[in-house]
């Protein structure tokens, strides 16, 4: 729903984005960010002064039925494969509506945006641009019975280079190593990267830091509702097979994904609702 009656005059406009996909454009006192309404998709937040906190592929396509590279993909209903459905569910490639927008008292702009869905369930997307990037994934069971699912923020971090980044906040979690295919144990030292590496992270509610001494700054991934903490950097050969992202972008970003998958999914009885709450935000080092 294109529906410019939202529009906030100097802080909020409904255009056309890339591949003529309706775009939200959001201005606020502290930052700017893109939002697409295909996937609910949002595909840049930059506060004043400082470099972008979001990774976006230039080989991203922008069409109907495919999903968005970089950015921040919502994941739902399910997280990964699915034999005869599309990977990591369907909201990320859905036309989503805007149905609500706001001046907060902070001189944030917020917005809302709805899943379309009859399947029994239903979900709005509510991000908050201001000096931080909030975001809220809240799931609703509408039906008479209880329903299970997969959840997850898969957010893309724009950084100076992977090499030289550190991630803190994950010692002694246990975690699947899905290159090496085994389980294991995270230990006391910072994550870094000298290859491949898709992790997912369990039974862990922890802020993450990424410490990016080429940009000279610190990315805080604080959330809530959430028992999954992924972290994925494609490295080169799976960069070279990757159709929608540069053969070196992995140079450029990293992911830390915030959700609720395999083990961690979630089961909502009649009537309840899930919320799952991550807030961005960047400091100097």
């Amino acid at each position: 729903m294109n529906d410019h009656s939202l529009e906030i005059p100097g802080n909020l406009t409904l255009t056309a984005g890339a591949g003529s996909l309706p775009k939200i454009l959001v201005e606020s006192a502290f930052s700017r960010a893109e939002i697409y309404l295909h996937g609910a998709h949002v595909s840049h937040f930059q506060k004043h002064g400082e470099p972008p906190l979001l990774f976006m592929s230039a080989a991203s396509e922008f069409a109907a039925g495919k999903p968005i590279r970089g950015g921040v993909p919502i994941i739902f209903p399910w997280f990964g494969p699915r034999d005869g459905h599309p990977a990591h569910g369907f909201a990320r490639t859905t036309e989503w509506e805007l149905i609500a927008t706001a001046i907060l008292p902070s001189q944030a702009v917020q917005l809302v945006l709805r899943l379309p869905s009859s399947n029994g369930y239903g979900v709005e997307f509510m991000v908050t641009v201001g000096d931080q990037l909030s975001m809220e994934l809240r799931v609703t069971n509408t039906s008479e019975q209880p329903f299970t699912f997969e959840n997850c923020l898969h957010t893309y971090f724009h950084i100076r280079s992977i090499s030289d980044i550190s991630i803190t906040g994950l010692s002694n979690v246990h975690y699947h190593d899905n290159v090496a295919d085994l389980i294991a144990t995270e230990g006391h030292e910072p994550i870094r990267f000298e290859g491949e590496m898709d992790r997912v992270y369990f039974n862990t509610t922890a802020t993450t830091e990424i410490v990016d001494p080429g940009f000279g700054r610190k990315i805080r991934i604080a959330k809530s509702g959430s028992q999954s903490t992924v972290v994925w950097n494609p490295w080169v050969a799976k960069s070279i097979r990757m159709p929608d992202f540069g053969d070196e972008e992995y140079v450029g970003m990293v992911c830390v994904e915030s959700g609720n998958v395999a083990d961690d999914e979630l089961t909502l009885s009649p009537g309840d609702h899930a919320v799952l709450a991550v807030i961005l935000s960047s400091e100097s080092l």
